[in-house]
């Protein structure tokens, strides 16, 4: 089976999520040293322990986040079909840097996935769609850029519209809350 292209992007998730996810990769080591120590404890030899236990599948996290992130996409909200981003949306897209978003007061974390090429494009290609004519009207206001200086009633309403907005962060976030492998009990959005 041919291993389908991957593309490296960069998100922002919650800590607790990334927390979650190193407690999930520890286990899965955990889990293969003690397979290991039972097969020798069986009678099999170390070597042949250790090939037996490598032939054996723990899903790797990346997959795990990317069957999350096909689930969000799958959602009537984020679903399409959406035309494909031209190269002037994508290189709008590409230089949009951190998205502006209300803080929450919520810890968040950098993590770099390797995903599927196709996943990506559709993360972003939905993302841009449904959030486009939200940024345009933040850059419209000057609610927005380096430098601004924004008063209360100017931060609440870059808030408001803020709410409106789907990086392809925040869209992995709600992936990972609602269809990851420690998915939360609650929608975090």
């Amino acid at each position: 089976m041919e291993e389908s292209q991957k593309t490296r992007i960069t998100v922002w998730i919650f800590a607790t999520q990334g927390g979650r996810l190193a407690k999930l990769a520890r286990q899965q080591r955990e889990e293969k040293k003690a397979t290991v120590k039972a097969l020798i404890a069986e009678g099999k030899k170390s070597r042949e322990a250790r090939i037996i236990v490598a032939a054996m599948t723990w899903p790797a996290l990346e997959e795990l986040v990317a069957d999350a992130v096909r689930l969000r996409l799958a959602e009537p909200d984020l679903a399409g079909p959406w035309r494909p981003l031209s190269r002037t949306e994508a290189a709008e897209l590409s230089l949009s840097g951190r998205w502006p978003g209300a803080s929450k007061g919520i810890s968040l974390v950098e993590r770099n996935y390797s995903l599927p090429s196709d996943l990506v494009e559709s993360l972003r290609t939905a993302s841009w769609r449904v959030s486009v004519k939200t940024l345009r009207e933040l850059h419209r206001k000057g609610l927005v850029g380096s430098g601004v200086k924004l008063t209360e009633e100017q931060k609440r309403q870059r808030d408001e519209l803020a709410e409106r907005l789907h990086s392809p962060g925040r869209i992995v976030r709600q992936a990972l809350a609602r269809f990851g492998p420690t998915a939360d009990t609650r929608d975090v959005s």
